[in-house]
């Protein structure tokens, strides 16, 4: 309602109730579907939060020895106890689908990559762990499926030790010191 007084026209207000004030079941459930909509919010929130972390915590560690003519191996940890051994300096934040070996239950601390003439990696573990080898290429392979022949290749005996022919390229690796080492010295 309109009403003038000295020549103002003032607005009267209504004395009816708002719709909100007359009807709080509307209010209550407007504050509940709110603090539902608040609670699905931090959720979201929180998952999106935990894969981040998720994420960076699963990168895995690696170290990439390399001999002075580029023949690389990375080293990446996994989960739990698995070491992945892959050919060249992988960059992936994944375990790659091929051309690795897998190691788990590793009673000792120590490998070697055995880099051969035909551009193939041996690996060297010594012990019995569990091993998984993948490569659809043949660019890595174990050592020890062919120990004898290997050895032959590869090893000679120097009275007390056996050890790699000179002119064998390799790399012996201390992976719970995380580093490595070859005929020259440490190279990590």
């Amino acid at each position: 309602m309109k009403k003038e007084i000295n020549g103002k026209v003032h607005l009267k207000r209504s004395k009816r109730k708002t719709m909100a004030d007359a009807n709080q079941p509307v209010s209550r459930a407007t504050k509940v579907v709110k603090m539902i909509l608040k609670i699905l919010l931090i959720s979201f929130l929180g998952l999106i939060g935990y894969m981040i972390i998720d994420a960076l915590i699963s990168l895995s560690p690696r170290s990439v020895y390399c001999l002075s003519d580029n023949k690389c191996i990375t080293v990446m940890n996994g989960k739990d106890d698995e070491i992945y051994f892959i050919p060249g300096k992988y960059t992936g934040e994944e375990i790659p689908s091929d051309d690795y070996v897998k190691v788990t239950n590793l009673g000792r601390d120590f490998a070697s990559a055995v880099f051969s003439k035909n551009n193939v990696v041996l690996i060297r573990i010594d012990g019995n762990p569990k091993v998984i080898q993948r490569s659809s290429r043949g660019v890595i392979k174990l050592y020890n499926d062919d120990l004898a022949n290997n050895d032959s290749l590869y090893t000679c005996f120097d009275g007390r030790d056996s050890v790699y022919k000179k002119g064998v390229h390799f790399i012996n690796m201390n992976l719970k010191e995380n580093y490595a080492w070859n005929s020259e010295g440490k190279l990590k």
